[in-house]
Parts: C-alpha cells; sequence; structure tokens
C-alpha cells in the first residue's frame, strides 16, 4: 500500500510519491527533525524495503540549502561501513531533494532508552565502540557528523549491531561553511560547535561522550532549563564523573566517557580510533564463572540477612524496654521479638550452610582458590553514597527512640486513628533507621573495612583452604582471549596433569610463565597505543610534512621493536607448551626414568631462559633488545 494512513496525506508525501512513481514506492512516514522527513519505502525494482529522506519543503525552496543537501548526502554516500546506515541514491527534482537509505530493523538508540532505562555495561561499550569505529572510518575522510545522539543511532533488531544514521548536517572539513554556523542538538553539542567554530572529529567524540553517559546513567551531564543554559555550562566546567550515577561501568569505559566530555578539544581523544583503543586498554576480562557467581550471591545475601538480623535484635531491645516493667505487654513484646529473631537467625543459618557447599564445587570446577575466596568474602553492594557519621548516628539514635516509644503509644490514650497511624510508625520505621544508621557507621567509621580486611577475607581463606581437593582443575580462558593468555592457560593445564613429583620440580614455571603472559599483554597494548599515535599524525593538519614523516618513522621503528618484543615473549611461552606436551606423551609411553629426567632439565633451561626474556623485556624501550637463547 503506497498512501499513508492518515485521511490527509501530508503534501510532502504526495509530492515525493509523485516523484518517484515507479522506481519507489512509499508507504508511511516514520521519523521527522528539523532538516526533513524520513518514509518507509518500497523499492520496485529489488523488492526491498528502503528509507528516504526528504528535505524538509521550507528549506528545500531556498536554492542554498537544497545544493548543501545534496553535496553532503553525496559526501555522506562515498562512507562504505558496517556501522554506517548506506545511501542507495541521492536525487532532486524541482524544489525537492532526498535521498535512499537502507532500512534497519530495529529501533533508535533513544527508543530503547525510553523503553528499557538505562543499558548495561556491556552494551553501552559495544555501541560505543561500533559507533567510534564508524565515526572514525568518516572522519579520516574529512567528514564531520555534527549530530551524533540517541535518534541517531540504530540497533538492528536481529543482530543488535549499532548503526549511526543522518549525516544530513555533516560536512567537508575543508569544504565551504566550515565555521561560522552552530547545527546540531544542545544538549549534545560540543562548546566549540556551539560557539561556531571551526570543527574536526573531537566534536562527534563530545557528542558520543553525552550519548554513552546518558546510555549509562538514564541522565544528561549537563542539564539547563534553556538551550543557552546548558552550553553555557558545557563550555566552562566538566560534568560528574559517569561513574558517580553509574558505579558498575568498568573503570576503561567510564574514563573514555569523561574525557570524551572535556570542554576543551585537545583535551578529549585526538581521533575517534584513540577513544576506541581507550575503552580495550584493559585486557580481556574473562566472564566469571557460573559457580562464582552463585558463591557471591550467596555470601552476599548471607550478609545481607545477618545485617538484618543484627539489626532487628538492636530494635527488640529498644521495643522490649520501651514496655512497663513487669508487665504482660512487656512479656508478649519479648516472645514476639524472640519469634522474630529466631526466625532471622535460622534464615541466615540456612542461606550460609549453602556456601561450603559452593565454595566445594566452584574449587573442582577449577576456579583458583584466591578467586573463590574473593568470591565467599564479597560483602553486600556499597551505596552510591555514604551516609555521614553524625547524620548516621542520628538515624541509629531516631529509630531506637521510635521503638522505645512504642510502649507509651497504649497510655496515651490517643484517637483510634491516631495511635493506629503511631504504632505503624514505631513498628515499622525503626528497623529501617537503625540498619541505615548502622550500615553508615561502620562504612564513615572504617569499622566495615576492618572487618572485611581482618574477619571476612581471612575467614574466607581459611574455608576455601580447608575445602580445597588435592588437585584443582585448571579454567579455560575464552576463545577471544590474546595467544598469550591461551598459552599460558594450556601450559598450566598440561602441568596440573602431569604427576605430583614432576609438578614439584617444576615449582617455578606457573610464575614464569604468568609473567611472561603479563609481560606479552602489556607489549601487545603498547603496539596498539603506537599504531594509533601513527595514525594520529598522518592526520595532524598542524605538523609540517617533514616533521611529521619524522615523528611517523620513530614511532614505527618503536613499533617493530615491541612487536619484536612480543613474537619472542609468545615464543618463549610456545615452547613451554611445547616441551610439556612432550613430557606429557613420554610421561604416558613406555620408557625409563633417565630419558624422562632430560626433558625435565631442557625444561628447566627454558624457563631459566624465559626469565633472561622478562628481564630484557622490562629493559627502557629505547634500548635495543640483547639476544636470548630462547
Amino acid at each position: 500500500m503506497s498512501l499513508p494512513p492518515s485521511p490527509r496525506p501530508d503534501p510532502a508525501f504526495l509530492a515525493l510519491q509523485a516523484a518517484l512513481a515507479g522506481r519507489f514506492s512509499l508507504e508511511r512516514e516514520i521519523g521527522r527533525g528539523g532538516m526533513g522527513i524520513v518514509f518507509l519505502a518500497r523499492d520496485v525494482l529489488l523488492e526491498r524495503q528502503v528509507a528516504i529522506k526528504l528535505l524538509a519543503p521550507s528549506l528545500g525552496a531556498r536554492e542554498s540549502m537544497r545544493r548543501r543537501f545534496l553535496r553532503e548526502a553525496r559526501t555522506a554516500a562515498q562512507c562504505f561501513h558496517p556501522h554506517i546506515v548506506p545511501i542507495h541514491e541521492v536525487a532532486e527534482s524541482g524544489e525537492l531533494a532526498w535521498f535512499v537509505m537502507a532500512y534497519v530493523q530495529g529501533e533508535t538508540l533513544a527508543d530503547r532508552l525510553r523503553r528499557s532505562g538505562p543499558l548495561q555495561p556491556d552494551l553501552v561499550q559495544r555501541i560505543g565502540r561500533e559507533v567510534g569505529w564508524a565515526l572514525g572510518y568518516a572522519h579520516e575522510r574529512g567528514v564531520v557528523h555534527r549530530d551524533v545522539k540517541p535518534e541517531n543511532i540504530l540497533i538492528e533488531k536481529d543482530t543488535g549491531r549499532a548503526l549511526i544514521a543522518d549525516f544530513g548536517i555533516a560536512q567537508q572539513l575543508h569544504g565551504p561553511e566550515v565555521s561560522g554556523e552552530v547545527a546540531g542538538t544542545a544538549r549534545f553539542m560540543a562548546p566549540e560547535q556551539a560557539l561556531g567554530d571551526t570543527l574536526d572529529g573531537r566534536a562527534d567524540l563530545y557528542a558520543l561522550g553525552v550519548t554513552l553517559y546518558l546510555a549509562a546513567t538514564g541522565r544528561y551531564p549537563v542539564d539547563g532549563q534553556s538551550a543557552m543554559a546548558i552550553v553555557a555550562q558545557q563550555a566552562v566546567s566538566r560534568p560528574p564523573a559517569v561513574r558517580g550515577f553509574a558505579p558498575q561501568l568498568p573503570a576503561a569505559l567510564a574514563d573514555a566517557i569523561d574525557q570524551c566530555l572535556a570542554p576543551m578539544a585537545g583535551e578529549r581523544f585526538a581521533t575517534a580510533a584513540h577513544f576506541v583503543a581507550a575503552l580495550d586498554r584493559e585486557p580481556p576480562v574473562r566472564e566469571e564463572p557460573p559457580t562464582l557467581r552463585e558463591t557471591r550471591h550467596a555470601a552476599q545475601s548471607s550478609a545481607t540477612l545477618l545485617d538484618w538480623t543484627v539489626t532487628l535484635g538492636v530494635v527488640g531491645v529498644f521495643l522490649i524496654a520501651g514496655e512497663a516493667p513487669g508487665s504482660l505487654s512487656r512479656g508478649i513484646m519479648r516472645a514476639i521479638v524472640e519469634s522474630v529473631l529466631v526466625f532471622a537467625a535460622v534464615a541466615t543459618t540456612v542461606r550460609s550452610a549453602e556456601l561450603p557447599l559452593l565454595v566445594r564445587r566452584a574449587l573442582r570446577e577449577g576456579n583458583a582458590p584466591d578467586d573463590v575466596a574473593q568470591a565467599l568474602a564479597a560483602p553486600p553492594a556499597a551505596p552510591v553514597r555514604t551516609t555521614p557519621a553524625l547524620q548516621a548516628g542520628g538515624l541509629l539514635l531516631l529509630g531506637a527512640a521510635l521503638a522505645f516509644a512504642q510502649g507509651t503509644m497504649d497510655s496515651l490514650e490517643l484517637p483510634a486513628a491516631i495511635e493506629w497511624l503511631g504504632a505503624l510508625a514505631t513498628w515499622l520505621a525503626p528497623p529501617v533507621l537503625v540498619q541505615r544508621g548502622l550500615a553508615g557507621l561502620r562504612r564513615s567509621t572504617g569499622l566495615g573495612a576492618w572487618l572485611q580486611r581482618h574477619v571476612r577475607e581471612p575467614v574466607a581463606k581459611w574455608v576455601t583452604a580447608r575445602l580445597a581437593p588435592a588437585q584443582l582443575a585448571v579454567p579455560a580462558v575464552p576463545a577471544s582471549a590474546p595467544t598469550e593468555w591461551q598459552l599460558g592457560n594450556e601450559a598450566g593445564a598440561i602441568l596440573a596433569r602431569l604427576g605430583q613429583e614432576t609438578r614439584a620440580q617444576l615449582a617455578a614455571l606457573p610464575a614464569a610463565t604468568a609473567a611472561l603472559a603479563q609481560e606479552a599483554a602489556a607489549l601487545r597494548s603498547r603496539a596498539h597505543h603506537l599504531s594509533d599515535e601513527m595514525r594520529a599524525l598522518r592526520h595532524d593538519p598542524a605538523l609540517r610534512p617533514d616533521a611529521r614523516a619524522r615523528q611517523v618513522a620513530a614511532l614505527d621503528a618503536e613499533r617493530l621493536q615491541v612487536q619484536a618484543r612480543l613474537g619472542t615473549t609468545v615464543a618463549a611461552l610456545e615452547s613451554i607448551r611445547l616441551d610439556l606436551l612432550r613430557l606429557e606423551s613420554e610421561s604416558l609411553a613406555p620408557g625409563n626414568l633417565t630419558e624422562q629426567l632430560a626433558v625435565v632439565q631442557e625444561l628447566h633451561r627454558r624457563v631459566e631462559a624465559a626469565s633472561d626474556v622478562e628481564r630484557v623485556l622490562r629493559a627502557p624501550a629505547h634500548l635495543p633488545p640483547e639476544p636470548t637463547p630462547v
């Protein structure tokens, strides 16, 4: 069907359909903004759905705006990237100007946020990475989007892929009208964009930072009553750190978002590639195994139940004390308090009794004892804001006073309704106030940290050590982990399968393997960083060509040196793995002990060589690597 559902079709719809007759069939309007209208249409020849953006008729009537719209659409059409909505065709007819782009089935990021609120950290990081890739690609081709915001980021329904759309106000960096204009949305505008200054890709990074801040927290980094108030705040101050409102964000992601929101362009990332690299700066984190998650959850819930048991005990003391000594009401109150405390204590005991079973299972599945102990010692999640000691003490005293006052409610002969409300307040409010007061005092006075360090963690380590089986399995590393971590993990798995006597002879091997893997990860990160610096230098217009060539050559030489050291380190890990495999195969086949010991001695020699490699790798980067026997 090519007519819109409205009984009064939009004149723009009718005019565009007349111009597209036989080639595209318009179905309905799917979006409208300051620059134009987006229609869902069907490609008649290819039998596929497309989206067509029509320049707003009021703007299309102006020759200069129409020419600019078409020029920028053609520029955007040259961007072929998996995370940029592709433009198939750019055309005009009379005062109409439009372009045809792929139709992405899904929703905008703005729709997702309205529907489900702030996103999980992994999804925020994925959107940042994918949009960052797309912006980096466009910036390298001289295109600045200038209107990055949730409405212009599409999330594909089937794949979850993020695509950036609407380069309708994007502009070539070295083309006309490069400065002196203000375009975009105030909340997402970089300060230099609001002032009409010359822009580069760092303005898009600011807008991306605002978008990710909103996606992670559900709030804007800067807010105000008017666009001018927002722009003024953005120009003079940094917004609050994103982790203050989303403490669950990984440190690398939070730091990258905060750096994007720097008021001065020079304080942001030089390029979108640097931003993406910052997101992945930390080594890949292994997903916590289900048994560790279950152990952590059980430990935290046990701690919470114990916290409330103590709270109810404190409140119970004041409830009983508030009753007249020797009275029937005091006896009844004592019975009620004892029943509640017994129930709470039983619930805490039952939940805590699961912990040894979970610890034993986590250890048998190959989780490291330190990881299991850390999960077992996990405290309840800390609040976003710590209650000051004075305020916490006041809450504790107020809760105790209300509980104590409960016993005097009957003697006041108040109206039934007021007495009922008072009894409700003196029964329900004290536990909440006392719990908040006790928790605040523990955190503000440092008592909670002391208990964590001197009680919970030592007890967790003792329990884990007592429950650990004689031989632990070795957990697997994800397939996405770098080669060095894969090799180190496989070497550990092979070593765990060898006999106890052989493992004792190779006691130094696990530490040497871990050190080599860490060095390789650091070298790999350095190589990526040098590549980013070289890419930024090649696109830095402030440098003279001869100076740029010298700096790029120096960075390239250092990068090659780092890559050579990385190869040497990974080769040492590979040698360790192969020798362990040989040792394992020979121990399973008939043979004499002398040959096996010779293999062990050869492996010791290689471990010592690996230590030499590690020592060389710790040398300053400007020194050439010394030859090693590996």
